[in-house]
C-alpha cells in the first residue's frame, strides 16, 4: 500500500527528467486520476488509477522497476472487472474477467506478449465452461467447442487463421450426433448429413461455396440447427480493458 505522509512532496523529477518518488495526477474536476511511486522514471510498487468520478479503476503492483505488474481492474461500482498481468502495456499470462452482475468468472484467457495463445474459456454462471477456443498469436487456430449446461458438447469445429475450416459436428444434449459436415473458409462445404434421433440418416446435402443442393427438402428443425450454428460463431464479444490502462498517464 502507498503510505505517503501529508507533507510528502509529489511530482518530482531528477536532473535527467526522470520521475522520482511519489507522483499523482488529477482530472479537471479535481478528482485523483492516478497515484503511485516512481523510481528512475518507472512505477515501483503500487500504482492506483481512478475513474473521473473518484472510484477506483485499477490497482497495479510492480516488482521493482521491471515492466511486469500484477493488476486488478474494477467496475466503477467497485466490483471486480478483471485481473491478470501486464508487461508494459500488453497483457501476459492468464487473465480472468468477472461478471458485472454476480462477480462470477465469465471468461479466462492466456496471453503471451499481448497476444492470445492457448485456450480461452467462457463460463455459465455456475462456473462450468460454455465455450472453449484455441488461439495462436491472437488468431483462432485449432479446436472450438460450445457446451450445454450439462457439460456435454453442443458444437465442435476447427479454426484456421480465424476462419472455420475442416470437420464440423453438432450434438444433441444427450450426446447423440445430430449433424456432421465441414467448413471451407467460413462457408459450409461438401457433404452435410443430418441424423434422426435413432442415428439413421435424415437428409444428406452437398454444399459448394456455402450453397446447398436440396435445401428445399430440409425441415424447419434442420434449418433451425443451421441458424444455431451461424449464431454461435462469434457469440461472445472479446473482453476489452483498454479504458483501464492509458499509456500517457504513467
Amino acid at each position: 500500500m502507498i503510505q505517503a505522509q501529508s507533507d510528502t512532496i509529489f511530482n518530482q523529477t531528477d536532473s535527467k527528467g526522470l520521475k522520482q518518488g511519489y507522483w499523482k495526477k488529477c482530472y479537471p474536476n479535481g478528482n485523483l486520476m492516478y497515484k503511485g511511486y516512481f523510481r528512475n522514471g518507472k512505477p515501483d510498487g503500487e500504482l492506483r488509477r481512478y475513474y473521473e468520478s473518484g472510484a477506483l479503476k485499477v490497482v497495479m503492483v510492480f516488482t521493482g522497476t521491471s515492466d511486469s505488474c500484477r493488476s486488478v481492474l474494477y467496475y466503477e461500482n467497485g466490483k471486480f472487472a478483471a485481473r491478470g498481468n501486464y508487461i508494459g502495456t500488453v497483457k501476459d499470462s492468464t487473465w480472468e474477467y468477472f461478471s458485472f452482475y454476480d462477480q462470477a468468472v465469465k471468461s479466462r484467457e492466456t496471453y503471451r506478449s499481448g497476444k492470445k495463445n492457448g485456450f480461452s474459456f467462457h463460463y455459465f454462471p455456475d462456473g462450468t465452461a460454455s465455450e472453449r477456443t484455441e488461439w495462436k498469436d491472437d488468431r483462432k487456430n485449432g479446436s472450438w467447442e460450445r457446451y450445454y449446461a450439462n457439460k456435454s458438447v453442443m458444437i465442435k469445429g476447427f479454426y484456421r487463421d480465424d476462419t472455420l475450416n475442416g470437420p464440423f459436428y453438432v450434438f444433441a444434449e444427450n450426446g447423440a450426433l445430430s449433424v456432421q459436415g465441414s467448413f471451407l473458409n467460413n462457408l459450409r462445404n461438401d457433404r452435410w448429413v443430418f441424423y434422426k434421433e435413432d442415428g439413421s440418416v435424415d437428409i444428406d446435402l452437398t454444399y459448394i461455396n456455402g450453397k446447398p443442393s436440396g435445401e428445399e427438402e430440409m425441415t424447419e428443425k434442420q434449418k433451425e440447427i443451421l441458424r444455431l450454428i451461424d449464431e454461435n460463431q462469434g457469440k461472445y464479444a472479446e473482453p476489452d480493458e483498454s479504458d483501464f490502462l492509458q499509456k500517457g498517464d504513467q
